[in-house]
This record gives structure tokens, sequence and C-alpha cells, in this order.
């Protein structure tokens, strides 16, 4: 097991899998924090429906825009091309 962690351990890491990684990782704390939001608005007793229909929008808003990033880096590769789903949105 020892042997089958070191070989990846050495193995360098690609570039883009590193670039995709760093940009994820912060989009994951956003998609969390913005879940935990949403949690505590719906459990908030002193707002009022307005508030708390409000606040949701935004939070729904926060969790669109991440979702739409994972997906444009996703679609990051190394010849500059697009994924599918990129072509046809900007078409």
């Amino acid at each position: 097991m020892q042997a089958k962690d070191e070989s990846h351990a050495e193995r360098p890491l690609d570039p883009l899998d590193r670039l995709r990684h760093d940009l994820r990782s912060p989009l994951t704390t956003i998609r969390g924090r913005a879940y935990l939001l949403a949690r505590a608005v719906r459990r908030a007793p002193s707002l009022t429906e307005e508030e708390r229909a409000r606040m949701l929008a935004g939070v729904a808003a926060i969790e669109a825009a991440v979702a739409a990033m994972v997906i444009v880096i996703e679609g990051i590769d190394g010849d500059g091309a697009t994924s599918p789903s990129q072509d046809a949105d900007q078409s």
C-alpha cells in the first residue's frame, strides 16, 4: 500500500488538473457557506416571509453562479477548446 502511495506522490501533477482543483476548492467553500446560510435563514424566527424569500433568492443566485463556474472550470482544457455546452452557450 505504501509503495502505491509513493508512486502517486512521485507522479507530477498536470498543470490543468492543478488549476481546476485550485479554482474548484474555493467554490466548494462558497457552496457550503451558501447552504448553511440558507438553512439559517429558513430557521430564523425573526424574519418576515418577505425578508426570508429575498434572502433565499440571493442564496439561490450564489448557488447558480457557483454551478456555472464549475461548468466553466470543467470545460478548461489544454488546447484552448471549449466543451460542447460552452460552444452552445456562445452561439
